[in-house]
């Protein structure tokens, strides 16, 4: 969101019918981005209940790395041919919770205030230039990942009857 045409061109895998491998960007990408994209999947995968799946996301996106637990998403990764990327959304209530924390990195603040709104989210941008921005997202991304679980079990139904009862 928010990136123009000829960004999303720079996609590494452009072609629909051609699904890269999973760790196809570990020699796809320039050696520093392949680092940083190997310590993103690794951690993401590492994260409780999280889920990696390629998927061809349209014309913009094309293919990307998504990442959810259950049916929420975490993120979505993308490989430009210079570097990475990630998309990330966050609900009110998880923006309203981001921005209290009194340590939040800066480029997820920007990501977040600057984000498109659309309905009940808002779609967040990041580059992943460097080890210091890459690490500020994972741990937003762990934090994220407590909230949804948190989210779960309150909708389960023992959690609910207890609430009730």
């Amino acid at each position: 969101m928010g990136r123009s045409a000829a960004y999303w061109a720079t996609n590494l895998y452009l072609d629909a019918r051609q699904e890269p491998r999973p760790s196809a960007p570990y020699r796809d990408l320039p050696p520093l981005a392949a680092q940083r994209f190997r310590q993103v999947r690794e951690t993401l995968q590492k994260l409780p209940d999280v889920v990696e799946h390629v998927r061809f996301m349209g014309a913009t996106w094309r293919w990307t790395w998504e990442y959810g637990l259950g049916t929420r998403r975490v993120c979505w990764v993308h490989l430009m041919k210079d570097g990475i990327s990630a998309t990330f959304t966050v609900s009110d209530n998880e923006e309203r919770q981001a921005l209290a924390l009194a340590k939040l990195a800066a480029p997820i603040v920007s990501a977040i205030r600057y984000g498109q709104k659309t309905g009940p989210v808002r779609w967040c941008w990041i580059e992943l230039t460097d080890r210091k921005v890459t690490e500020a997202f994972l741990g937003f991304a762990r934090r994220k990942v407590g909230w949804l679980q948190l989210e779960a079990a309150a909708a389960t139904p023992a959690a609910r009857r207890k609430a009730a009862g």
